[in-house]
Formats: structure tokens, sequence, C-alpha cells
């Protein structure tokens, strides 16, 4: 009958708890990964980290009870736990895709061939075998011991940097991770034959660690879902995963590293001078370039970016080319397209409408007009569209409203009010100016009543001005709203002429969106929303 006295509680209790806690932890993860609420990747390394841990632990409780724990529990333990723990520890430090079976196969056979040698040696240091026989085994163990120590060590180090340099992670999870096999290491490098109860007290408190560690990566960290690693897996995937050709140069211009892109758009460059003619400064210095490439002359954006060490030094570049060819054949043909509308086709309208005065055909001469200012209009958005940010200053709303509405208004018949805060906001007041006119003029033209009722509704809130063209008129058609909302003309579904299309352009190079609502006068409501302008009282 066993008698459980302080030394054999002191064997047993600590590993028999750590089982206990590592099997609960075992049993979570499977669980979650049955529901598919963690990253498959980290959690099976995990389970069966925790899974073997527990087992491992359970036996040596059960051995203990009877039997003297010896100095080699904490490196049985250790070389039971090391393959997982590091294919956990890899993936989450964003190094998954170098984990492989082979490799996982490869490192199981180190790590077995590793424990076989101490085996060995330990079998035969009072067998038949001779000393420098013995002597070669240990050294050859020791050998195999250091490497993979060095190699579990160099992992721990990247994964505390890496959780260390992520910004919403605490280095305190980093420290989770690697406790199970620092503790273990440190446990086997301490224990020795001699001191069987300072043994029992290292390995004891080792094995609490371990399984403690476990239960914090899943109860505080979630160590399951939370991984460093995403950093530099987008970094990867920007580099590797993107379509644009990039490669990055050392001082002497040598192609160091390209991306699949840049392999496969100038057959793996090895020289800047096999990407382009252009030296790195004249790439800083020019919007688009020429390339030779393997589907012949093609067209790129250059975008170029020092790298500089802690010292300021340019060690080298990185050079990315965004292939704009199709966009600039679009901006070639638009450019011929709006000279030819502007020059051309006016002039032929000038020949068409002095040939229908004097016929008097007055509908023909209607339509004329109608296409001459729709030439006008299509020349005018082009010029609006070219303008950039520095055209931004600031303007008085309340000001710029009212004079929208009473040029549109003069001479008819239409009801047409302003309210809204005495405001000043910084944006481009052309830009403005065109949109909204357009809005007024569309709720008076299309308002077939006899005296159309116009409000021009501007809000001052915590994310911009909102400014609400409403009216009483029958509404904008289905088809039109819906073209502009999607962005997308077809045969079917089309704008019946520039204004909306100007209006919505107009708001979006402002910063902006427009969207439709129903009006309180019983028409329509066009609503420009303009996010992040810079405002202040008109008096301040």
């Amino acid at each position: 009958m066993f008698q459980f006295d302080a030394l054999t509680i002191l064997r047993v209790g600590p590993p028999a708890v750590s089982g206990v806690v590592a099997g609960l932890v075992t049993v979570t993860v499977f669980r979650r990964l049955r529901r598919r609420t963690v990253y498959t990747g980290l959690a099976r390394p995990y389970v069966v980290l925790a899974g073997t841990f527990a087992v491992f632990n359970v036996a040596y409780a059960a051995l203990g009870v009877g039997t003297s724990i010896t100095s080699q529990a904490s490196w049985i333990s250790y070389f039971l736990i090391v393959v997982p723990w590091t294919v956990f520890a890899t993936r989450y430090i964003g190094l998954g895709q170098q984990v492989t079976r082979r490799r996982i196969l490869a490192g199981a056979s180190v790590v077995a061939m590793s424990a076989g040698l101490i085996v060995a040696s330990l079998v035969l240091e009072d067998g038949p075998v001779s000393d420098g026989a013995v002597q070669t085994i240990q050294t050859v163990q020791s050998v195999f011991s250091l490497g993979l120590v060095t190699f579990v060590f160099a992992l721990v180090i990247a994964v505390v940097v890496t959780t260390y340099r992520h910004d919403l992670l605490s280095t305190a999870q980093g420290v989770t991770v690697v406790l199970p096999v620092v503790a273990l290491v440190f446990a086997f490098q301490t224990t020795r034959p001699s001191t069987p109860v300072v043994n029992d007290v290292l390995i004891g408190g080792a094995f609490l660690t371990t399984a403690g560690s476990l239960a914090l990566g899943v109860t505080r960290y979630d160590l399951v879902t939370h991984l460093p690693g995403t950093r530099r897996l987008g970094e990867r995937a920007a580099l590797t995963e993107t379509d644009e050709a990039i490669v990055v140069l050392d001082e002497e211009r040598r192609v160091v590293r390209s991306n699949d892109s840049a392999v496969e758009s100038f057959d793996d460059p090895e020289t800047l001078d096999d990407v382009t003619d252009h030296t790195v400064a004249t790439l800083t210095d020019r919007k688009t370039i020429t390339c030779r490439t393997t589907l012949g002359r093609r067209q790129f954006e250059p975008s170029v970016s020092p790298l500089v060490d802690e010292f300021d030094e340019t060690l080298g570049h990185t050079v990315m080319l965004i292939d704009v060819t199709e966009r600039e054949i679009r901006r070639q043909r638009l450019a011929v397209l709006n000279r030819i509308l502007r020059h051309n086709v006016r002039n032929e309208l000038d020949v068409i409408r002095a040939h229908a005065e004097k016929a008097d055909l007055t509908e023909a001469i209607a339509g004329v007009d109608r296409l001459g200012r729709l030439s006008d209009e299509t020349r005018q958005v082009q010029q609006l569209m070219g303008r950039s940010v520095a055209d931004r200053t600031p303007t008085e709303l309340r000001t710029l409203l009212n004079d929208v509405v009473t040029d549109v208004t003069t001479g008819t018949n239409a009801d047409a009010s302003v309210t809204g805060p005495d405001v000043t906001v910084t944006l481009d007041a052309k830009l403005c100016r065109y949109a909204l006119r357009h809005l007024v003029e569309n709720a008076v033209e299309h308002n077939d009543t006899p005296s159309p009722r116009v409000v021009v509704r501007c809000e001052r809130g915590e994310s911009g001005i909102r400014i609400a063209v409403a009216d009483d008129g029958p509404g904008i058609p289905d088809d039109e709203r819906s073209v502009i909302e999607t962005g997308e003309e077809d045969p079917l579904e089309h704008a019946s002429s520039l204004g909306l299309w100007g209006s919505n352009w107009a708001v979006q190079a402002m910063g902006g969106s427009l969207s439709f609502a129903e009006s309180d006068l019983g028409g329509t409501a066009v609503v420009v929303s303009l996010p992040d302008v810079m405002i202040r009282d008109a008096d301040g």
C-alpha cells in the first residue's frame, strides 16, 4: 500500500495538476477547432502540444507514486513537445508557408535521433561498450542537442520580437508562447542525478509553468486567434501577390529581390538596365515611362522608395512599376474625342444651324442648340475634373448657396429658399457651385407645377457638411437614379443628360458622396455629403 508522504506529494502533485490543466486546454481548443472559431494552422499544433503534454504528465504522475522521479523527466517532456511547439511558433510569427510535412518529419527525426542518443549513452555508460565509444555517442548527442536548442531559442527570440513589434499585442503574449519550451529547457539544464529533491522542485515547477502558460495562452491571450504574423503575411502578400512589378535594388542598381510579376514581365531581371533605360534618379521625376517587357513595349507609372537604415544611409531602392498602358490609351482616346467634340462637331453644328435658319426649321435649330449646350457642358466637365487639391479655399457656404439659387431661379416662377448655419468651409468653390447649380436646375426645370418649390438645406454635423436639395416635383426617374448609384450605364438604363453625372463627379472630386432620398415637399431630395471638410463659424 502506497503512503503519500511529503516527497511523494511533491513528485506526484505538480505533474498531476499540470496534466489536468493541459488536458482541459486540449479539449477547449479542440472544440473550438471543430466549431471553426479558431485558425486551423494554429489550433492543430496547439492541440497536439497540449494533448501530448497532458498525457505525459498523467503517466508521469502515475509512475511517480511508487518510484522516484529521475532527472530525465524534463528532457523527455521537452523532446515530446518541441516539434508541435515549433510548428505553432513558426505559424504564429507568419512563416507558416515554411511548415511542410517533409520538414515536420525531418524535424521529428532529428528530435528522435537526439533523444535516442541520450538513451543510448545512458544505457551503454555502464555496459560492455568501451569508454571511447560512449564518449563518441555523448559528443554526437551534445552536438545534436546544442543545434536543436539553438534553433528553438532562435525561434523563441523571433516570437518575442515579432510580438513586441506588433502595435496591438502585448509583449507578455509572446512570453506566454515561449514559456513551455523555455521552462522545460531550464529544468533540463539544471537537474542533476545527485540532487533528487531539487530535481523534484525544478521539474514540478517547470511542469506547472508549462501547463499554466498553455492555459493562459487560451484564456487570456487567445493565441489561436490573435497572431502578430499578420503583418509579415501582409508584407509578403504586398510584395509577392500584387499584380504590379516590384524590384529591390542595392546601391549598384543590382536586383536583389523581385516579385513574380517582375520576373514574368522582365524575364527575371538582374539589374535596373534589364527593366528600363532610366536611372533611379530619373525615375523619380517621371510620371510614366515605357519599358520593354515579355509582352512588348508597355507604359508604367514608376514609384521609387529609398531603403534607409538606422543611420539614415541609403542602402538601395524599391521600385514599383504600375502598368498603365490601358489607362494611357483611354486617356489619349478621351483627349482626341474631346477635341473632336469641341472643335469639329461644334463647327459642323454651326454650319447645320445656319442652313436650318435659312430653311426656317425650328425643330432642327432647337436640336442643334441642345447639342451645342451638351458640347459646352462636356468641355466644362473636363476642365473641372482637372482641378487639384490646391484649388480648395475658405468659402462662406451660405453665400455660395444663395448665389447658386439666385442664379438659377432668376426669371422663373420658382419658390426657392436656403436654410442652414453661417459657416466657412474649405473646399473647391467652383466644383461645389457646379454640382449644386445642376441639382437646383434639375429641381426647377423638371417640375411641371406653376411655381416649383425648392429648398436647399445645409446641416453641420460631426462628420462634416450635409447639403440637401429638396423639391416638390415628380421625382427623378428610377433608371436615372440607378445609374448614378451604381456608377454604370447600359443601353437600357442611362442618364438623359450630363447634369446628374457632372454633379456626382464634382462631389466625388471634393471627397464627398451624392445620394437620393424622399423629400418632405413631396418630390426628391438629392443629398450631398462632404465629410472631413474644415469648418469654422463665419464670424470666427
